[in-house]
């Protein structure tokens, strides 16, 4: 089962990075936020300035954090232009998204589409056509 695990948020990261500036332990550390210390390494060493390892700036990490959460779970529908194509041939002749899915793995082996990405974008940007 895996592990939960909780991301530091800005105040934590601003004592941490203090912290460490100080020369106090990770083990320290970690009891003063009470947050494991392999938490706080990992934060310092995965969050570290790309070119300068070991180098570490709080406001810096929790604005590339917040971007990265922001694009977290942002999957492009049909990015596949072949696939694109050939649903929106299959739009036109009126399938269903559960036809279409299920036709796309069988006559074209290689592709597979959930019906999720239909409902969510495709069909209304197509005009509801089916």
């Amino acid at each position: 089962m895996p592990r939960e695990y909780q991301h530091l948020n800005a105040e934590e990261r601003e004592k941490s990075n203090l912290f460490r500036t100080e020369g106090k332990p990770l083990r320290e550390i970690g009891r003063i936020l009470r947050r494991s210390d392999a938490t706080i390494g990992r934060e310092l060493k995965r969050n570290a300035a790309p070119l300068n390892k070991g180098y570490y700036l709080a406001h810096k990490v929790q604005i590339r954090y917040e971007s990265r959460q922001s694009q977290a779970h942002r999957r492009l529908r049909l990015k596949n232009e072949s696939i694109r194509s050939i649903v929106s041939e299959m739009l036109n002749e009126k399938r269903s998204p559960e036809l279409i899915a299920g036709r796309l793995s069988l006559e074209y082996k290689g592709y597979t589409i959930s019906q999720d990405p239909f409902i969510n974008g495709f069909i209304s940007k197509h005009g509801g056509i089916y």
